[in-house]
């Protein structure tokens, strides 16, 4: 049977709350793996693995960062069925790739960005297509081996906002398209600070409006119906 293995990765549930984006959208049942404070699951109690966002970056190598990244590769190594978001993305292609793969960004990508699909994929469809949807990052993924991943997704300000492991139905999505544009704006209000813009930006330049494609619901009604690899 499947299940859904949701890694929090919330550091504050004051401030972030990632389950109140995600469970609307599952239709498999699920459980949730708090990593910051729980020990991991087996692995035989998953069939999904949803990896949450969080306010803390993946380059402070806490101790719980450290455990997940063993986690996340024994799961890989399993076979399961894994989305990675924001931190999660990170944290993906770090366990897989090391330190290099993820480096703090000049200035962060706040906003809606036309992104473009590099390569047609199940979960953003054809290459060439523009697609929209809330973005918020300081840190990024880079350097990742061309024989190892297939880069999906990128926009003006970053080369790479989702990739796939090759024959491995494992993602790195950056942006958080589970967020839609009214909880956008409330999470840049949130997180309002030097060299952040504020949200009156968005409402006011026209080149910068918010768009979203409603890319959320095909994401997630693919990754439900995959399957886990044999092992």
């Amino acid at each position: 049977m499947k299940k859904i293995l949701f890694v929090d990765n919330s550091t504050d549930h004051d401030l972030y709350k990632p389950m109140e984006h995600w469970k609307p959208l599952f239709t498999l049942p699920f459980k949730v793996y708090h990593a910051p404070h729980e020990e991991a699951p087996g692995l035989d109690t998953f069939t999904h693995m949803l990896i949450s966002g969080s306010l803390s970056s993946t380059l402070e190598n806490k101790a719980w960062m450290i455990a997940e990244e063993e986690f996340i590769r024994k799961s890989i190594d399993h076979g399961k069925v894994i989305l990675g978001n924001c931190f999660g993305h990170q944290i993906i292609a770090k366990a897989l790739f090391g330190e290099k793969a993820v480096r703090v960004r000049e200035h962060p990508e706040i906003g809606w960005p036309d992104m473009t699909v590099k390569k047609r994929d199940i979960l953003f469809g054809e290459q060439g297509d523009i697609v929209n949807g809330f973005v918020l990052h300081f840190d990024e993924v880079v350097n990742l081996p061309e024989d190892a991943v297939d880069l999906l997704l990128d926009s003006v300000e970053c080369a790479n906002l989702a990739f796939k492991l090759k024959e491995k139905p494992v993602w790195g999505i950056q942006p958080h398209f589970e967020i839609g544009i009214v909880q956008g704006f409330s999470v840049i209000e949130l997180v309002q600070g030097p060299g952040i813009p504020g949200k009156e930006i968005f409402m006011n330049a026209i080149e910068k409006q918010p768009k979203d494609s409603g890319l959320i619901t095909r994401i997630m009604r693919e990754f439900q119906e995959l399957v886990p690899l044999p092992v």
